[in-house]
């Protein structure tokens, strides 16, 4: 009798985990697209679809968190007061000059400027005595009349910065909430600085703070370094600093050893360690400094590296680079901006990597504009998604 042999009961197969809804996989797939002016809003062109998605101010707030760092545009770049918008970036993601023309209301604004930060300009109208500040992304503005007794002041300095302290809203369709740090005196011998801070949500100035300083004017934009903001004292190299919290002055002394030849040689940063740091031009190359301060509170000055520019470089060994000007500090790439005899470079300060940005003469000075570019994504962005086809 043969045997008989039976097979195993059949096991019903585990039902397949159920896919992501289409639009999770689309927002995930544009999540990691490169944070490029031309990105999402050619993007966006592909359908009504897309379009809604890559709109959506949830997602944009992802994507800028996701990539940090939004990417330097350009400079505005001031020549004797004759303000332009120089881009860096190549098509399609070149953003034309014209596009980031200055907010003036007419013929009779006196504009001056003043720095950028976290997507905003600011800018100071010195025949409205206003101070301006400027979304040039999307047009946006508000303009502040300057603290009471200002009117008084001959010479301005400020910073403008996000009220939540970071730059993920860069690009909003709208002005962001922000606070204002305006800071004048009267002249170039004028020994006393008075600076004040207003804060957008409250639409209030706060109190003047003042502090003596050597007779000299204040030096390039402002650098934010945690909460304080921190500026050169023109001919003496000495910082001048802003506390938000506690919204005082105070002057640090730069570093004994940093013989500093001409004011284009020096310019306050941010280090790695998010502390005050300074870096100054010598022939050797570039020297970088961080400031420590001790557990009572005392500061001094310690020698981080000395970047070599000519043996950085890949250039022809019988070309000499001669160092002209620091141009400016980039607080979201943390890299500064030097300009030479064969062109304008950036150099981050971590890996001290250099880019050769262009060509060209040096202006009086650059501001370095940095922003996730998404004008094309805001109501009424159709011109801007079709100027980033055409630019292909």
């Amino acid at each position: 009798m043969s045997e008989v042999t039976t097979s195993p009961p059949l096991v019903p197969e585990a039902a397949p985990a159920p896919l992501p809804d289409d639009d999770d996989i689309h927002r995930e797939i544009f999540l990691r697209l490169p944070p490029l002016p031309s990105s999402l809003p050619r993007a966006s062109l592909v359908c009504k679809r897309w379009r809604r998605l890559l709109s959506d101010p949830v997602f944009l707030r992802r994507f800028r968190a996701h990539h940090r760092a939004p990417p330097l545009l350009g400079f505005f770049a001031d020549e004797d007061g004759d303000i332009e918008f120089v881009p860096t970036l190549r098509r399609p993601d070149r953003i034309h000059g014209a596009r980031f023309s200055l907010p003036r209301r007419d013929s009779r604004d006196y504009l001056s400027f003043l720095g950028c930060r976290h997507g905003l300009a600011l800018l100071v109208d010195r025949a409205r005595l206003e101070a301006v500040v400027w979304n040039p992304v999307t047009g946006s503005q508000r303009r502040v009349p300057i603290p009471p007794g200002f009117d008084k002041g001959h010479v301005y300095k400020g910073a403008v910065l996000s009220s939540s302290g970071h730059g993920q809203m860069h690009g909003d369709c709208r002005l962001i909430p922000f606070k204002l740090v305006m800071v004048r005196h009267i002249d170039l011998h004028s020994s006393i600085a008075s600076a004040c801070l207003y804060e957008s949500e409250s639409g209030k100035w706060g109190n003047v703070s003042s502090t003596a300083i050597p007779c000299f004017s204040l030096h390039q934009p402002g650098v934010l370094v945690g909460n304080q903001v921190y500026w050169l004292l023109l001919g003496t190299s000495d910082i001048l600093e802003f506390d938000l919290g506690g919204q005082s002055l105070s002057v640090i002394q730069k570093p004994d050893d940093a013989h500093v030849t001409n004011n284009s040689g020096i310019q306050a940063l941010r280090t790695e360690d998010s502390k005050l740091g300074l870096a100054t031009l010598s022939k050797l190359g570039i020297q970088l400094w961080e400031r420590e301060t001790n557990s009572d509170g005392v500061g001094r000055w310690v020698p981080l590296k000395t970047v070599q520019l000519d043996k950085l470089l890949s250039i022809n060994p019988s070309m000499r680079i001669q160092p002209a000007t620091i141009l400016g500090f980039d607080e979201d790439n943390n890299a500064f901006f030097i300009c030479t005899n064969i062109g304008v470079y950036m150099i981050q300060l971590e890996s001290l990597q250099f880019t050769r940005l262009f060509d060209g003469d040096c202006f009086t000075a650059y501001y370095p504009y940095t922003s996730f570019y998404t004008a094309g994504l805001c109501i009424g962005g159709g011109d801007d998604r079709a100027e980033m086809l055409n630019n292909t």
